[in-house]
């Protein structure tokens, strides 16, 4: 399996010319929990190629730089990786305890009520198989 995530401002033209592209945010501060708090559900992805490959992506990204530019993930950091073609197939991912892991509910690892998230970077992923 060969994984890659290539740098690239994603734009209409972009990501239409893409099947998978990603997100990688990180926290650059925190709110006080207001006392209207948002109730999350649970969400996971349906089954698809993604989810499909999902152990492979986080072994490369736990041993290796998959990104297409020098990158050093830190506490709280995620990563969201999209089907273009098919919204509800995704993988989430955020970095704990120095390891990659998947978000599989919703703000199950992070504070949503409090943390506040930027876009670091964004991209088109190449996910193909080994020939």
């Amino acid at each position: 399996m060969k994984i890659l995530l290539e740098e690239k401002v994603l734009g209409k033209h972009s990501k239409k010319n893409s099947k998978y592209y990603w997100v990688l945010e990180t926290i650059i501060g925190k709110n006080d929990a207001s006392e209207n708090a948002i109730d999350y559900f649970p969400s996971s992805s349906e089954k698809g190629y993604i989810q499909d490959i999902k152990d492979e992506i986080l072994e490369k990204l736990n041993s290796e730089n998959i990104f297409s530019f020098p990158y050093t993930p830190k506490e709280g950091d995620y990563l969201s990786i999209k089907n273009n073609l098919r919204k509800q197939e995704y993988l989430n991912l955020i970095f704990i305890n120095n390891h990659w892991i998947e978000e599989v509910f919703l703000c199950s690892y992070r504070e949503c009520d409090t943390d506040i998230y930027t876009t670091i970077k964004t991209g088109v992923a190449f996910l193909t198989q080994d020939i």
